[in-house]
């Protein structure tokens, strides 16, 4: 084992001991400003953990109405921090015209999410992989599961962003700098959210919303809603909160699919399959050519119901007690259908094949090519739960916290039903851009496609972990220390999944086909503003009901699914000390972090197609994270910070098993590596803010991280049993590994202003530069984000509109060695609000209202991979506060 600690860690202890000698006379603690003003010198102050808690109350308990005076809040969380750090306010949450706290957290610069399913769910902060950053409720981590059993979409270390809703929250800081009194784990930003406390409300508060949201590509709508009602007694020593909330969401995705590409002539490639007829692709001839071309259907429907309550007592200023406790149920129920042409092992049976550029952009197929239609009907639920418990004392020049808690979550897949269906006739296709086409020659006539292949499974999953934490506080007078903060922190974590899955015969030449399970045509619209064909865009679909009925009609038995089978316990102890220092015009901490990991993983190798052994693998691993803070004021209005740490990032808890999981329509797959090691990296920060005007700002943010270790999705082959067609298959998988070093830095510029007449800008750019040490891009970094949202503000109406754009960024190797890009994405969204009176306000909100297009492509925008639209989304909105 390795103690070693870095000159950087050195550096930063000997200046936390070598500030004094002496411990003085114990100051009394002062509350931190409450406008942007700078803050001067503090004997004592709360660690960061406790000031947001602190903060987060102070922010619930004014009352605001308008966009101006949250901005404003955000602003003072902001300068008053001795870190480097953005915030949102609960009325920011409200304001904006946002699904979850993902959406919300986007528009803080240097923040930019995913919207795979047009709802942020990924978040980058300062150009990292989502994996590196953490979410925490109040502190703590809450459990989290998936809904999808998708092998490309593993769970994260940090919960699923869309589980909160934006009308719960308190307020949100994003710490871009990391203190040693904040968990780690994180290398890009730690993310914590702060629900509402009762004793900062006024007693018998309710509020809540109602609202009917409407989706023009679903061309359907659902009603949501939310309330929250507070009470606490005459003296405000004991309050209760609870609130409820409801969320039903239709989705309704529509896309073209490429599955992949292979070589043309490829000397390592023997499969007669993949041989092309001399006269149709020349001998010398060298390129890639798609390999399928897929219409898409996605439909979901998302129900979110979950209840939180909060319990504080406060008997005097000695002593507060909180419990905080929040539950949501979700179902994710979902319909997905694929029609496709797919050539991949049909190259005799083409007829034309052109090259332009090395990559193949047009062909056409006989009679003998085979066309498919794919029905995947799936049932998911997740349960959410978290219970805290966490007491505080205050006394003279000391204060000590101590929490404890668990929480839970389950989720996964109750149930996969799938069919395929196979006919042949042949067609031509062309590769158009972000739009690929395909031309087919026989009719669209369900007779003719016969069952092929059916299949079920479920993989229900678990995420569990309990918790104890303490810190001490007091304060000193060593020099420009006035503070020293201890504390530790224990977790042990539970995840895993236990997969299952039929095997079910073959049912070519059973007489079943399409007719039997039609479920009618594509709706009219079906591909709009994806320049689809109209063979592409017109087809029988599969009935979601029958496609199950029938599928369970073949089951006679779900057996263990090995290699999807895992499970990965964690343990983790940490230790810290920070001293906390300030003068007449800075301020600061330093500290340091020791943390140490113990996994034991459990699952299954595959040693062969359709033979597995178990594994027991244990690892343990431990470092020292120094940190340093500090924040100065050389004139009235102006604060410079810089932030130096070294940080570190576990894996997600499936790449560290050996779980493998398959799709066995595009014969594509993901596993885990169980030899995975922690991402390291050394942070350096620095940025410039001048506060010229009320709630206005320009400021310039400077980053730069070392990522050590960092893991990259590799693509290799391999052979499984494929369970839906009864064979060994040849599948292309995306295996984690430590993919050695990657640089990133960037610069980030933030405007804030309001103007006369009631109107606002907020404004923000990031530019962010990432190398590493191999051919590939540093995953979800795009080098290139910024969001502009101008609004207006006068008697009773408010209206605002914010535009997003970010450049395309990678996000796994695929196949062929080749970069997957997601291009480049732009999220228009607005909102117009009237306040009819104290108690009431009505809004609209528009989100998506580009309906932009989600691209991915191979490499470069000539080889397409996939494209999605998801609609643009209206809700009108009732919101009352009594």
């Amino acid at each position: 084992m390795n103690y070693r600690i870095s000159a950087l860690s050195m550096a930063i202890m000997a200046g936390l001991f070598a500030t004094g000698s002496a411990m003085a006379q114990d100051a009394g603690a002062t509350n931190p400003p409450s406008s942007t003003t700078p803050k001067k010198a503090e004997p004592a102050k709360t660690p960061a953990t406790d000031a947001d808690a602190q903060n987060a109350a102070d922010l619930a308990g004014i009352t605001v109405t308008g966009i101006r005076a949250s901005l404003q809040k955000s602003l003072d969380l902001k300068r008053n921090s001795d870190s480097i750090i953005e915030a949102i306010s609960a009325e920011d949450v409200g304001k904006f015209p946002d699904r979850n706290v993902a959406e919300s957290l986007s528009h803080l610069p240097g923040i930019s999410v995913d919207r795979n399913f047009g709802e942020g769910d990924k978040v980058s902060i300062l150009g990292t992989d989502p994996a590196l950053n953490r979410l925490l409720l109040n502190g703590q981590t809450l459990a989290s599961t998936n809904w999808t059993s998708d092998p490309n979409n593993p769970d994260s270390r940090s919960f699923d962003y869309s589980l909160l809703t934006s009308e719960i929250i308190g307020n949100a800081q994003v710490y871009k700098t990391p203190q040693a009194n904040l968990d780690e784990g994180s290398i890009g930003g730690t993310v914590i959210v702060n629900t509402r406390k009762p004793l900062d409300l006024k007693a018998n508060t309710l509020t809540g919303t109602v609202s009917y949201g409407y989706n023009d590509r679903a061309d359907t709508g659902k009603p949501n809603a939310s309330a929250l009602y507070s009470w606490k007694n005459n003296d405000s020593t004991f309050g209760v909160l609870g609130s409820v909330m409801h969320s039903d969401r239709i989705i309704d995705r529509q896309g073209t699919e490429v599955f992949g590409y292979q070589r043309a002539n490829d000397p390592t490639d023997t499969d007669p399959n993949h041989q092309f007829n001399p006269n149709v692709v020349a001998p010398g001839t060298k390129g890639v050519y798609p390999t399928a071309i897929n219409t898409a259907w996605f439909q979901q429907q998302r129900k979110r119901d979950g209840v939180s309550t909060d319990l504080q007592w406060k008997p005097n200023d000695a002593f507060e007690l909180n419990f905080t406790g929040l539950y949501v149920t979700e179902k994710f129920d979902n319909f997905n259908q694929s029609h496709y042409g797919d050539w991949s092992g049909s190259a005799p049976d083409a007829t034309a094949l052109n090259f332009q550029n090395g990559v193949g952009t047009s062909g056409s197929y006989g009679p003998g090519a085979a066309t498919y239609l794919d029905g995947y009907e799936r049932e998911s639920k997740v349960n959410t739960g978290t219970a805290q418990l966490r007491a505080d004392w205050y006394g003279d020049g000391w204060s000590a916290t101590s929490q404890v808690g668990y929480t839970g979550s389950t989720g996964g897949s109750e149930g996969i039903w799938n069919a395929q269906f196979q006919g042949f006739g042949g067609y031509n296709w062309n590769l158009d851009g972000q739009h690929p086409q395909i031309n087919f020659n026989s009719p669209n006539d369900a007779t003719a496609m016969l069952a092929h292949g059916a299949g079920f499974s479920y993989a229900p999953s678990y995420d569990r972990e309990r918790y104890f934490q303490t810190d001490f506080r007091h304060d000193v007078s060593w020099g420009p220390l006035n503070q020293i903060e201890v504390g530790i922190k224990a977790t042990n974590h539970l995840n895993g999944q236990d997969a299952y899955a039929a095997r079910i015969p073959s049912p070519d030449g059973s007489g079943v086909s399409l007719a039997d399970l039609e479920g009618g045509g594509t709706p009219s619209g079906y591909l709009g503003g994806l320049d689809g064909t109209g063979s592409m865009a017109n087809w029988n679909t599969i009935s979601g009901g029958g496609l199950k009925d029938y599928v369970n009609s073949l089951v006679t038995s779900t057996p263990l699914d090995p290699k999807a089978t895992y499970s990965i316990a964690e343990q983790n102890r940490a230790f810290y000390i920070q001293g906390d220092f300030s003068g007449d015009s800075y301020r600061g901490n330093l500290g340091v972090r020791y943390y140490r990991t113990r996994d034991t993983v459990n699952g299954y190798n595959s040693i062969g197609p359709d033979q597995y052994t178990p594994v027991n693998k244990r690892s343990a691993y431990h470092d020292w994270l120094p940190s340093f803070n500090i924040a100065y004021d050389p004139i009235e209005d102006v604060t410079l910070r810089f932030g130096a740490a070294q940080t570190m990032a576990r894996p997600r808890y499936q790449e560290m098993t050996p779980y493998i999981a398959l799709d066995d329509r595009t014969l594509t797959g993901s596993g885990g590596n169980t030899d995975l090691k922690p991402y390291k990296s050394t942070n350096y920060d620095a940025s410039a803010e001048w506060y010229f005007s009320e709630n206005s700002v320009l400021s310039a943010e400077a980053f730069f991280r070392r990522i050590s270790g960092y893991i990259l999705n590799t693509n290799v082959k391999q052979t499984h049993y494929n369970l839906t067609n009864l064979r060994d298959d040849v599948y292309d998988m995306e295996i984690p590994v430590n993919a050695g070093v990657a640089k990133v830095k960037g610069l980030s510029l933030t405007y804030q202003q309001t103007f006369k007449y009631g109107f606002g800008m907020l404004a923000n750019y990031t530019y962010s530069d990432a190398s590493t040490s191999n051919d590939f891009p540093l995953p979800y970094n795009s080098k290139n984000a910024f969001n502009l949202s101008p609004y207006y503000e006068k008697g009773p109406w408010d209206a605002r509109i914010t535009y997003s754009w970010r450049s395309a960024y990678f996000t796994q190797i695929a196949q062929l060695e080749s970069a997957q890009i997601t291009g480049i994405f732009r999220e228009l969204d607005a909102s117009i609000g009237y306040q009819v009176n104290d108690h009431m306000r009505i809004s609209l909100d528009g989100t998506n209202l580009l309906d932009e297009t989600y691209y991915v492509y191979n490499n470069t925008p000539a080889e397409p991979l996939n494209a999605y639209k998801n609609g643009r989304t209206y809700t009108l909105t009732m919101g009352f506060k009594l």
